[in-house]
């Protein structure tokens, strides 16, 4: 069984279970978010009270499409539309399809114009009068996260492609982050040689960083570069003499150095990857 169509075969047996009276057990979040609690299209619409202001996770057919990011979604089998729920997005990566199933992830409100445009200020979408009058009223889902088939988060925003040079310092992070763990490994299993060899690929990493950080003039990932590559040099020579005490007292301080560039340029982007701060317009 392929993994997109096993994917299909979940969200269909989801969109199909029954609705209970009341709204299930919230999903746990983590801390200052609200807790994420499941539900399906049918129970959305007929328990509508009980809903109004939860963040919800729901899995149903596409219905109609109103427009880039707006859409309604229905059951499966439904063939009553008076089930159907709007859909809005701030946007969509690529359109759905109705008959298609989505993961829709957002706040439920009570749907109308006024409310939709201070939920979603200039994001909101001009939806066709006779879809307001359709949907007013009833619940309606401002969506953060619409996860098709292919489980691709449309409600996401695809980050730019990367310049040369990142290519260069990402190259050089997914040397330096494994590098790193395994170090930590080798002192705790007091692993001298082990601890020499993630050195030198710690060392030959912050050297390709170092040339990056040179071409973006920024004197402080300058210096933290630099005196990460010292580091990398005093751990090496350690090692190198079964001094797994003086690595285990540089292996802190070089992961400050490390923590004190990532705060200052690294960011998470919606994808969950991340990038150079400074580069993402």
């Amino acid at each position: 069984m392929t993994k997109k169509f096993a994917a299909a075969v979940i969200a269909i047996g989801l969109a199909q279970q029954p609705q209970p009276a009341t709204p299930p057990t919230a999903v746990p979040a983590g801390p200052q978010q609200k807790p994420v609690v499941p539900v399906a299209a049918t129970g959305l619409t007929a328990h509508a009270e009980e809903y109004a202001g939860a963040t919800v996770s729901l899995t149903a057919a596409v219905a109609e499409v109103y427009g880039a990011t707006a859409f309604s979604v229905v059951q499966a089998n439904q063939k009553n539309r008076a089930s159907a729920v709007l859909v809005v997005a701030p946007i969509l990566t690529a359109p759905v399809q109705p008959g298609s199933y989505v993961t829709v992830i957002g706040d439920v409100i009570r749907f109308d114009t006024a409310t939709l445009a201070s939920r979603m200020k200039d994001a909101a979408p001009a939806l066709a009068p006779d879809v307001v009058d359709r949907y007013r009223g009833k619940p309606a889902i401002v969506a953060v996260s619409v996860i098709n088939g292919a489980m691709t988060d449309l409600a996401k925003r695809l980050p730019p492609p990367m310049t040369a040079g990142e290519l260069v310092l990402n190259k050089a992070m997914k040397q330096v982050g494994p590098a790193f763990t395994a170090l930590r490994q080798a002192v705790t299993a007091s692993s001298a040689t082990d601890a020499a060899a993630q050195a030198a690929a710690l060392t030959s990493g912050f050297t390709e960083a170092a040339a990056f950080w040179k071409a973006q003039a920024r004197a402080d990932a300058i210096e933290w570069t630099a005196d990460a590559l010292k580091l990398s040099g005093e751990i090496a020579a350690a090692a190198g003499k079964a001094d797994i005490e003086s690595v285990k007292t540089a292996v802190p301080k070089l992961q400050q150095i490390c923590g004190n560039c990532h705060t200052a340029y690294r960011e998470r982007l919606d994808d969950g990857s991340y990038r150079y701060k400074m580069a993402v317009k």
